[in-house]
């Protein structure tokens, strides 16, 4: 638990990771190369190895949500009356 306080949303630009991940939910396809995009970014980074995976992780939290809106809004849409 100690560790994901330190690392899950420690500065002001981990917001911006579930920002970004949020976005590229709705790129669908893209939104894999955005992914990739992000994960070489991240990688190449000069911190700590744990902090690069929390960020990873406030992505995919970001990316797994947008997926949920998209899939909720979807079947908002096929279920109009």
């Amino acid at each position: 638990m100690t560790l994901a306080r330190l690392y899950l949303y420690d500065d002001k630009r981990s917001v911006l990771h579930t920002v970004l991940g949020f976005a590229s939910a709705f790129l669908l396809i893209y939104g894999l190369a955005v992914f990739l995009i992000y994960l070489v970014y991240e990688v190449r980074e000069k911190e700590a190895p744990v902090a690069t995976v929390g960020d990873v992780v406030e992505f995919l939290v970001g990316y797994v949500v947008g997926l949920a809106v998209l899939f909720w809004l979807a079947l908002g849409f096929y279920n109009s009356p």
